[in-house]
């Protein structure tokens, strides 16, 4: 907009102002009179603008502020409308969605010696008093049975015990003092229960039961991922296998567990929202002095974070098709498309990827039920509508038939 544009409007409104005070003194007996300036009646843009640079320099009228030109409903209308556009991404933001990137490039590049390393640190915790604890106190629960058909080093995503989605079934058993689980033999389910361990209050088991659980969770095997028990019961022998081979891995502490499935790349997860919110409250502040978002400003959170997990989640998929086509390379079919390769999708990623997808396709739907600004035809519409009214043109007849 023409600067003399805007000044002239700031300046309408600060006289407008200046009547309405004398206006309120006029009716007032304890206010003091306002003399008011008495202006041209007609001016042309050229003579407005010079007299109104001129109250200006004599007001000392500096700053210019067109939020006061707006009456509150006006103002709120504003808002309103502003709301509705998303903001526009700035070099920064680019900055920090590729910041966040190259986290989970080098998180997922490195996913197996990151996640040995975790497994090394909790590996040490079984050492510990705290540990040797959990150990002791969970011992002897029927959720560990080990007879024929559920041994082995994967034992543990073959019946609900160790399953954390499954936690009623797991408590059942240990209050019942009974192990219950399907075993399969020849491709048909076999229900083998063995009651041979003793039975415990609701209170006793719940606490054995946890305290097994985190003694199991920080083992190199750790906990199959939620919900692998309920497939390893499924009557597909393609989604069983899936399964057990994905959590057995193809070698010793390889498989897709819950260290390795969830807290690792979790770990990824996290940074990445501090990362993109720090920045995008830090940036708000650094405008506004404030560290609050608006909602034009949480969109805009929103779409840098579903860019930035986005971004985590493709580079993760990149790295599990890399591990892929390597063993396929190698001559290797059959562990070129191994179950246990999923570990090395960032789960997690994939799965705030897809909430925060939803989230921004909730707030594009909310702006468009915000209404549009309206257009000039209609500004000057509802501007001239007020002089159409039969009342004004009796006034205006009356005071020509006065004169």
């Amino acid at each position: 907009m023409n600067e003399d544009v805007v000044r002239n409007l700031d300046t309408q409104s600060r006289r407008l102002n200046m009547i309405d005070d004398a206006i309120t003194a006029a009716l007032s007996d304890d206010e003091p009179l306002i003399a008011l300036r008495e202006s041209p009646r007609q001016q042309s843009h050229q003579e407005l603008t010079a007299y109104n640079d001129a109250l200006r320099a004599e007001h000392d009228w500096a700053q210019i502020d067109l939020d006061a030109c707006l009456t509150s409903e006006q103002r709120a209308a504003w808002d309103l409308w502003r709301s509705r556009t998303r903001l526009d991404w700035q070099t920064s933001d680019y900055l920090a969605v590729g910041s966040a990137g190259l986290i989970g490039f080098l998180s997922s590049w490195f996913d197996t010696a990151i996640d040995g390393a975790v497994r090394d640190r909790l590996r040490a915790l079984t050492d510990t008093v705290l540990g040797q604890t959990l150990e002791a106190g969970g011992k002897q629960l029927p959720v560990d049975f080990m007879g024929p058909g559920f041994g082995g080093r994967a034992h543990r995503v073959k019946s609900a015990g160790h399953d954390l989605a499954r936690p009623i079934e797991a408590i059942r058993q240990v209050m019942a003092g009974e192990f219950s689980g399907i075993r399969w033999v020849d491709g048909a389910p076999m229900h083998v229960v063995d009651g041979r361990y003793a039975a415990l209050p609701f209170a006793e088991a719940a606490v054995k039961l946890g305290q097994h659980l985190l003694a199991d969770v920080v083992t190199p095997m750790s906990l199959p991922i939620p919900g692998m028990s309920r497939l390893y019961e499924s009557d597909s022998e393609a989604i069983r296998r899936f399964a057990l081979h994905s959590y057995s891995g193809l070698g010793q502490n390889a498989g897709w567990n819950v260290r390795s499935g969830i807290l690792t790349p979790g770990m990824t997860v996290l940074i990445t929202e501090i990362l993109i919110r720090t920045y995008v409250h830090a940036d708000a502040y650094q405008r506004t002095g404030s560290a609050e978002l608006d909602w034009p400003q949480q969109r805009r959170r929103t779409e840098l974070l579903l860019a930035a997990h986005g971004l985590v989640s493709a580079i993760s998929l990149g790295r599990t098709a890399a591990v892929v086509a390597a063993n396929s390379a190698a001559g290797t079919p059959l562990r070129a498309l191994h179950p246990s390769h999923i570990r090395h999708a960032n789960i997690p990623a994939l799965l705030r990827t897809g909430t925060l997808a939803a989230s921004a396709v909730a707030d594009s739907y909310r702006a468009s039920r915000i209404p549009s600004a309206r257009t000039w035809e209609e500004l000057v519409l509802a501007t001239a509508q007020p002089w159409q009214l039969d009342l004004v043109d009796r006034i205006e007849a009356l005071g020509q038939a006065a004169e």
